[in-house]
């Protein structure tokens, strides 16, 4: 299987949450733990793996979307016609130092 491909025309802003990943260079994967984050009735389904290094610290990388804004806007009479790219997700990245 071949890894997916970076979009050119996108970027990464500096408050996206994506780039404390470049803190796991040089670090020494421990343990890995995989399973689906606690949430509340209301959020969807979120895969969560919490990685930890040698250093003790641990890296939670959890997702996140915007489907609460979507069904909200449905929910207020918006747009049925949802196409792939009105849905975003994104990485939660949580540091324990």
């Amino acid at each position: 299987m071949t890894l997916p491909k970076f979009r050119n025309d996108l970027q990464v802003e500096a408050n996206y949450s994506i780039n404390q990943a470049r803190e796991m260079v040089g670090k020494t994967v421990k343990s890995v733990q995989i399973g689906f984050q606690k949430t509340g009735v209301q959020v969807h389904q979120t895969e969560m793996l919490i990685i930890t290094f040698t250093d003790d610290t641990q890296l939670a990388i959890s997702t996140g979307s915007n489907v609460v804004n979507i069904t909200s806007l449905i929910g207020r009479g918006g747009s049925c016609e949802l196409k792939p790219a009105d849905f975003h997700v994104d990485f939660d990245l949580t540091w324990q130092r």
